[in-house]
């Protein structure tokens, strides 16, 4: 984020409004207040735990493809049923996390993204290095509009600083959108690698026809289900870029 405040505080009112409003006469006699969360963050902060327990669900099956493989050659039969067993877990969490606002990402959406969140930076940084210099006292001291020079180069320097802070403020948020777009994307990557190791744990099993725990038709059945609506969940899940979660929440795998 840049950072647009003068070395020397400014006298001037309109510049005081881009900033949070200085300090009462009176609040250094207050007692300090925990400032609380908005319903906004509290909101917010519920997202991304959900986000982050179905991160969780899907690492959790990742890390059983391991004993599944070893089963698909010892005991076909069980091995199918888990496959269907690990795809419900997986349809949960995609469910769970595109409930929390969760996106699908797709690659065009992704470019689109990250080349807006690029030029809105150029944007700011160019409306940031074009804000005048504050006036000054030649000691150093902010200036004191005394005439109509000083005040026109007093409004000049605060119109340029305001447009540069909101240049700078859609640069952060389309930043934020770019960094929940990462996260989002992601967590779908991870889901379509748990996928593609439920295909190939199916395949094998289809391939050993004359193991001695061959499954039967009823868990064929069970097992083309739930890969099914696995995949349905996952196709069905919204595209495009996502809302980016206020200042504080995090999703964390």
């Amino acid at each position: 984020m840049i950072s647009l405040t003068a070395p020397t505080a400014s006298p001037y009112p309109a510049l005081r409004t881009l900033r949070d409003p200085g300090p009462s006469p009176t609040a250094r006699d207050e007692t300090p207040r925990v400032a609380l969360p908005s319903l906004s963050e509290m909101r917010d902060a519920q997202k991304a735990q959900k986000k982050a327990m179905a991160a969780k669900k899907v690492q959790a099956v990742r890390e059983r493809m391991d004993a599944l493989k070893l089963l698909v050659r010892i005991d076909q039969k069980s091995a199918l049923k888990m496959t269907a067993e690990l795809a419900k877990e997986l349809k949960s969490a995609v469910t769970d996390y595109v409930e929390a606002g969760g996106k699908n990402v797709t690659d065009g959406d992704m470019a689109m993204i990250r080349k807006q969140a690029s030029e809105a930076r150029d944007a700011a940084e160019t409306a940031a290095d074009g804000v005048p210099a504050a006036p000054l006292e030649a000691d150093g001291a902010p200036a004191v509009a005394v005439d109509a020079d000083a005040r026109r180069a007093q409004q000049a320097y605060a119109v340029a600083a305001e447009v540069a802070q909101g240049q700078d403020h859609r640069a952060d948020r389309l930043e934020a959108v770019e960094s929940a777009a990462v996260a989002d994307r992601g967590f779908f990557e991870q889901v379509k690698l748990a996928l593609g190791e439920l295909k190939k744990a199916r395949e094998d099993i289809k391939a050993d026809w004359a193991h001695t725990r061959k499954p039967g038709q009823k868990d064929w059945d069970a097992s083309d289900q739930a890969m099914a609506e696995l995949e349905q969940a996952i196709d069905f899940a919204p595209t495009g870029a996502p809302e980016p979660l206020s200042s504080g929440a995090s999703v964390k795998a």
